[in-house]
């Protein structure tokens, strides 16, 4: 279903600039870009996992609780840049957000909506992967595709009963590293360090891991703090240094000049319906247990952000291709940071469901913050890349932001729309509704404008917006058209054939 999101839900003021960095010389016109002989841009997507929307230090002005994070080199594309501080991921959980981000296509359709991907029938994504897989998009316009780092998308090739797919599913041409932390930085840099002038034009995908660990320093303490400690699972090395390094510092040291505060927001919303989402809340963990939880998950980001910097700089030092290079970092859902006294991820909270998203480099405007359209990364990521190269996109259920990223304009959009194995999330005119349709109906509606923190369900208060959103809500999760499955099948039937042909 194209064009539903949200031209309507202003939380936040209009446009900003960053007045350091923005002039007119810094905005290079579609003339300008056209002179350079209509070169296709080339394309580097970074992706972390599990960083939300107000992590970034650079936005601190804009996002409560940002400014205790660290980020010097994401902060680099900020101002260079334009961000949409208002975007969504399609699922706050990795396996169906990033089906999202690499096809521009719900995967609730497709019966996507947790990592395990039960459900879903390997006969109706696997033709649709060989007609929108962002790889495979590139690859037919001409362009050298990349893939490096952490996998986690859906479903294998067309000879494997693996849920898991390979990046060459997608239409990725190379796979170029399985390190998901340090040594993707430092492949990612040697790639862009090789890259000559006149070749062909490239998208290179960087998926990085972290801030994602915080999920086994969550689980191991837990374990720890709540089931008496009698189970101790391994730690992966970032932990096991995050823990160190908070041991090393005196505790009265530690709280009272580090760790950061409990959130605004730490409270449990009134009125949150009893569902299985709210068996992630931990009501019975101490203070200063959270505030650790807060300062190890700010120091996983920084981590992050050193190895992007490497990504950064291998660019800045080949100036021939930076010239003709668009950089674009995004995130594929959040954490909770203990808002609501609840860690991890899939809950239907702004902490979850917001992420980063920004675009920096050939033919986009410096030091821009859109604070007031409401975008999906996951769906609208794929129709805007192919406008900025200028290539054909399939059919797909977001928009190009392509626009709006040179105009600031707002999208022609109703409302946003966010999938979970548990519960479907409708916003609309600053109103956030979720049904939990794995819960027996239960509902939650927030008025985003006047509570920013999501602290209160007015449910019972709107009767009238409740239907509107619920009829939303239930009626747009819906499969494929059969004759798009059937289409991309042939297809992938004309490829096999070809390359069966091409052996003998």
């Amino acid at each position: 279903m194209k064009s539903q999101v949200l031209s309507c839900v202003a939380l936040c003021g209009a446009m900003y600039s960053l007045p350091h960095s923005l002039n007119a010389s810094s905005l290079i016109t579609e003339s300008a870009v056209s002179s350079e002989k209509n070169l296709k841009p080339n394309i580097i997507l970074i992706t972390t996992d599990q960083q939300s929307y107000n992590t970034i230090s650079a936005l601190a002005k804009f996002n409560r609780e940002s400014g205790f994070f660290s980020t010097p080199n994401i902060d680099r594309i900020v101002k260079s840049g334009t961000a949409f501080n208002l975007t969504y991921c399609s699922n706050p959980v990795s396996v169906p957000s990033r089906f999202s981000l690499y096809t521009g296509l719900y995967g609730g359709q497709f019966s996507i909506r947790e990592n395990l991907c039960r459900g879903a029938k390997a006969e109706e994504v696997r033709p649709v992967l060989a007609e929108n897989g962002m790889g495979h998009v590139f690859a037919a316009a001409g362009y050298e595709t990349v893939y490096a780092g952490k996998v986690h998308l859906p479903y294998a090739g067309i000879n494997s009963d693996s849920k898991f797919a390979a990046p060459e599913s997608y239409g990725f041409q190379q796979y170029l590293t399985k390190d998901e932390r340090a040594g993707l930085g430092q492949e990612s840099a040697k790639f862009i360090r090789n890259r000559k002038p006149g070749g062909k034009p490239f998208l290179y995908v960087a998926n990085f891991l972290n801030p994602h660990d915080i999920c086994l320093e969550g689980s191991t303490n837990i374990s720890e703090v709540v089931k008496g400690g009698n189970k101790k699972p391994d730690i992966v090395a970032t932990v096991k240094m995050m823990r160190e390094r908070a041991a090393a510092i005196p505790e009265n040291e530690f709280y009272e000049k580090i760790a950061p505060q409990l959130p605004y927001n730490f409270d449990v919303t009134d009125g949150y319906p009893d569902t299985k989402c709210s068996k992630k809340r931990f009501l019975d963990l101490p203070e200063n247990y959270w505030r650790k939880y807060r300062w190890t998950y700010a120091e996983l980001v920084k981590l992050v952000d050193k190895h992007i910097g490497d990504v950064l700089d291998a660019l800045d030092a080949n100036p021939e291709i930076k010239k003709n290079t668009i950089v674009i970092f995004t995130s594929d859902h959040g954490e909770m940071q203990g808002a609501h006294r609840s860690m991890t991820k899939s809950l239907p909270f702004e902490e979850c469901q917001r992420v980063p998203l920004i675009f920096s480099g050939w033919g986009i405007p410096e030091g821009k913050v859109i604070n007031n359209v409401a975008v999906n990364n996951g769906v609208d990521l794929l129709p805007t890349i192919c406008e900025l190269a200028g290539i054909d996109c399939p059919d797909v259920d977001g928009v190009s932001l392509a626009k709006c990223l040179k105009t600031g304009d707002k999208l022609e959009r109703d409302y946003i729309y966010i999938e979970s194995e548990t519960f479907v999330t409708v916003i609309k005119d600053g109103f956030k509704y979720t049904y939990f349709d794995g819960d027996g109906g239960r509902e939650m509606l927030i008025d985003l404008t006047a509570d920013y923190g999501e602290m209160k369900n007015i449910a019972s208060e709107y009767p009238t917006k409740m239907a509107e959103l619920k009829k939303i809500a239930m009626g747009y999760e819906r499969k494929i058209p059969a004759t798009k499955i059937e289409k991309s099948k042939n297809k992938q039937s004309i490829k096999n054939r070809q390359n069966k042909k091409n052996k003998h």
